[in-house]
């Protein structure tokens, strides 16, 4: 049984093999009210209008390395950084050996930057790291960056100058229509694409508390096997499984093959699963668009919205909303996501 919930797991993972694709009818009252009153919510490159009562979680914010926002923190950045200064110092009197190189005043007013050898293994392989502690307006960032492949350590003060000087506070509902990046509380002006960016949101809606949608975006994702190549090799590999066919035969394709967005094309498919245990069912749709590698006006993207969500596992009970109104959750919301400053022919 463990080996059979394991094959079980793996192939919906890769999307369910059944073949009936029902048609659907997109009368859905409740999913409208929903969308009666809506906001624009921006993340990285991209904005997303949102019913108005959505919860918003922003993911990974990474431009080059990940950044921290700590809203509200600029009155206590000079505490933190002191602190991680402080904090690798007293390494130094371990067996790691760390050392601080440098604790200046940082490019920008209430900003400091670190640059320190995080232990002796460090310094002697030469990876040195620098964290800009950067203030704008009431808000705080913390920006780590450290020396690799081509870096050297003047290249780490150099990234966080850019980013200090290109950085500013930004209210929620503001929504740049400048290039750039939207950080939670901040926005980088930049239209350079030289750092890797890596975003992403996820929406809760209180009036359906087992929906979960989001939605993240990738610059320099590698290509690997297509969506659609992915899904075929899942439905070749579940024949050699023979007591999966009657479980992928209890799951309807809703809607699958290629959606239109604003770049050009991605990959849908939109599944209608039934409980492991007990009736009713739930919803698994999935989207990828390739977009073009290292090109931030045209970055790789994937959403996935769950139904049946509890405890933070989807398919943990049935699904609140019908077919229809989970489709239809769907499309509203896929419709809208797109690049703030779209490129210009």
């Amino acid at each position: 049984m463990p080996m059979m919930r394991f094959f079980v797991t793996l192939f919906f993972a890769l999307f369910c093999i059944s073949c009936h694709t029902e048609a659907r009818n997109m009368n859905s009252p409740r999913i409208d009210k929903l969308f009666e009153k809506t906001k624009a919510v921006c993340f990285g490159r991209f904005v997303i209008d949102v019913p108005a009562n959505a919860v918003t979680a922003l993911g990974s914010q990474a431009f080059g390395p990940n950044i921290e926002s700590l809203p509200n923190g600029a009155g206590s950045l000079a505490r933190i950084a002191r602190a991680k200064r402080d904090e690798i110092n007293a390494k130094a009197l371990t067996k790691e050996k760390s050392e601080v190189i440098s604790f200046l005043v940082g490019p920008t007013n209430g900003s400091w930057v670190l640059t320190y050898w995080d232990d002796k293994f460090a310094k002697k392989v030469g990876v040195q790291r620098a964290t800009g502690f950067l203030a704008a307006g009431p808000h705080a960032f913390i920006y780590p960056d450290q020396t690799g492949d081509n870096e050297k350590p003047e290249d780490l003060q150099r990234n966080i100058s850019y980013v200090a000087t290109h950085l500013r506070a930004r209210d929620p509902q503001d929504v740049p229509n400048e290039p750039g990046v939207c950080l939670e509380g901040g926005f980088i002006a930049d239209d350079s694409g030289k750092f890797q960016e890596i975003f992403g949101i996820g929406l809760r809606f209180p009036e359906f508390p087992d929906a979960s949608f989001s939605v993240s975006s990738n610059k320099n994702a590698q290509q690997g096997d297509s969506f659609e190549d992915r899904r075929a090799e899942a439905k070749r590999a579940a024949f050699l499984v023979a007591p999966l066919a009657t479980l992928f035969n209890k799951v309807k394709t809703l809607r699958e093959g290629k959606l239109a967005v604003q770049k050009g094309q991605g990959s849908e498919a939109l599944f209608r699963r039934p409980m492991e245990e007990g009736d009713g069912a739930w919803h698994e749709f999935q989207f990828e668009y390739a977009g073009k590698r290292f090109d931030h006006r045209n970055p790789s993207w994937d959403a996935t919205l769950y139904t049946g969500v509890a405890h933070n596992r989807a398919g943990a009970k049935p699904s609140s909303l019908t077919d229809d109104e989970a489709v239809t959750l769907w499309d509203r919301l896929m419709s809208s996501v797109r690049l703030r400053v779209p490129s210009k022919p």
